[in-house]
């Protein structure tokens, strides 16, 4: 997942374009950028994150909810 770090939220090796997830919400940061949160997983009761800048940058991601159904693990020191 931190290979997605510098990736266009839009290019199509983007994981949630890849693995064509739903997106389940969205909301504007107050530094500027957007949080867009996925439905993940094998369940897809796992809740991933993208910040994305301006320029549709994924800049971070991180699981908002459900961890425990995720197969994936946060960035180290989250």
């Amino acid at each position: 997942m931190d290979r997605q770090v510098g990736k266009s939220i839009d290019e199509s090796d983007a994981y949630p374009v890849y693995y064509r997830l739903k997106q389940l919400n969205s909301k504007q940061l107050p530094n500027g950028n957007t949080q867009l949160v996925y439905a993940a997983g094998w369940n897809q009761k796992c809740q991933v994150g993208y910040e994305v800048a301006p320029d549709r940058r994924i800049v971070k991601w991180s699981i908002v909810d459900g961890a425990e159904d995720c197969v994936i693990y946060p960035p180290r020191g989250s």
